[in-house]
C-alpha cells in the first residue's frame, strides 16, 4: 500500500494543525471604567533593584495590567484576565502565558500583585496608613498609605523570595 504523504508532509501538516489551535488570547485594553494608577515602582531582590515608570490598571477582582518601564524602555508588561496571564519582558526577550494561578517562579510575585491590587481597593473612602496581608500565609505583607480613597504609596514584600516592590503614585 502506498503512503498518501511523505514523512516531511506528515510533519508540516501536524505542524500546521498545531498552530491552527494555538491563538493568542486578546486581553482587553484599560477603558474608563478602569481604575488606573500612574507613578514610579521600586523593584528590588537579591540580585537586582530597578527603579522605573509604571502604569497599573485593574477592573473588578479579575483584569490586572501593569506596565513597567525605564525611560523609553520597557521593563515588563504583565496582564491577568481571570485564569489567564501574560507576561512579556520586552528588554530581555522573554515572554510567557498560562494559568496566571501558577506561573512559573520568577513571575509569582508579580503575579501575586493582583491580590495586593484588589484588597487595596477595598479600603473605599480610606485616608490613613493600613497594613495588608495575603490570604495565604507568609505569601506577601504590605504597607499602603492612601489619601483620599486612592493608595498614593504602596510597599509590597514578598519574604521567601526578598523581593520587594515600592509603589508610588501621583496624586
Amino acid at each position: 500500500m502506498q503512503r498518501l504523504l511523505t514523512r516531511p508532509a506528515r510533519f508540516f501538516l501536524a505542524a500546521c494543525l498545531l498552530l491552527a489551535g494555538c491563538s493568542a488570547y486578546q486581553f482587553d485594553r484599560p477603558a474608563t471604567n478602569w481604575q488606573t494608577l500612574v507613578g514610579q515602582l521600586q523593584y528590588a531582590s537579591p540580585k537586582r533593584s530597578i527603579i522605573g515608570e509604571t502604569v497599573v490598571s485593574r477592573f473588578g477582582d479579575e483584569e490586572l495590567q501593569l506596565d513597567f518601564a525605564a525611560g523609553p524602555v520597557p521593563i515588563l508588561k504583565l496582564r491577568k484576565d481571570g485564569k489567564r496571564g501574560r507576561a512579556e519582558a520586552a528588554f530581555a526577550r522573554v515572554s510567557w502565558q498560562g494559568n496566571a494561578d501558577h506561573p512559573p517562579g520568577p513571575l509569582k510575585s508579580w503575579f501575586a500583585l493582583h491580590e495586593v491590587f484588589a484588597q487595596a481597593a477595598k479600603q473605599h473612602g480610606t485616608s490613613a496608613n493600613v497594613a495588608l496581608h495575603s490570604d495565604k500565609p507568609g505569601s506577601w505583607n504590605a504597607k499602603a498609605t492612601f489619601e483620599n480613597g486612592k493608595p498614593v504609596d504602596v510597599q509590597v514584600d514578598f519574604p521567601h523570595s526578598r523581593e520587594r516592590f515600592h509603589f508610588h503614585f501621583g496624586r
